[in-house]
């Protein structure tokens, strides 16, 4: 079994960071350590789907999981599909006044595609990457797009209420 944990602090508030933690990060800086980011639901809500990714170089490994449960506020998961037998996980987000505190947790067990002393080799010297200016992009871009289709079919709707 391999176990990960860290505990960050984020100059974000509380409702700003669980927002932006449910848009994928645009691009996420790889260096010589392993970085994990994890993407939120729309909804947190017991059966939704938490994307988890850890990076090692050019090297991706991403499973999901499903929100299992919700108790004062920490967010419980196990696994849904993934190269593992098993995995739970626990998220929590306080708010510290301008900051929002950030608790997780990772447990893994049985793997399928690789030994189970390099994964904990990896994850020893691995840290999460929260990357909010980048899910901010995402979010920003991903506004773009529907602004434009919906500029896109009120101009449809104009043109065709004109052509007769």
């Amino acid at each position: 079994m391999v176990q990960y944990s860290q505990t960050s602090w984020q100059e974000y508030t509380l409702a700003n960071m669980l927002e932006t933690m449910r848009y994928a990060p645009m691009n996420v800086t790889i260096g010589k350590s392993p970085v994990i980011h994890y993407t939120l639901p729309q909804a947190i809500e017991a059966g939704e789907i938490v994307r988890y990714t850890v990076m090692v170089g050019f090297h991706k490994i991403s499973w999901t999981g499903r929100i299992s449960a919700i108790n004062n506020g920490k967010i419980m998961v196990r696994l849904d599909k993934g190269p593992f037998r098993g995995f739970n996980a626990s998220h929590m987000f306080t708010d510290e006044g301008n900051l929002t505190a950030c608790y997780d947790e990772f447990s893994f067990q049985g793997f399928n595609e690789f030994p189970e002393e390099a994964f904990a080799k990896v994850m020893d010297s691995a840290s999460i990457v929260y990357a909010i200016a980048s899910r901010k992009d995402t979010r920003d871009a991903l506004a773009a797009i529907e602004s434009k289709k919906q500029t896109q079919g009120f101009n449809a709707i104009d043109q065709s209420a004109t052509a007769g």
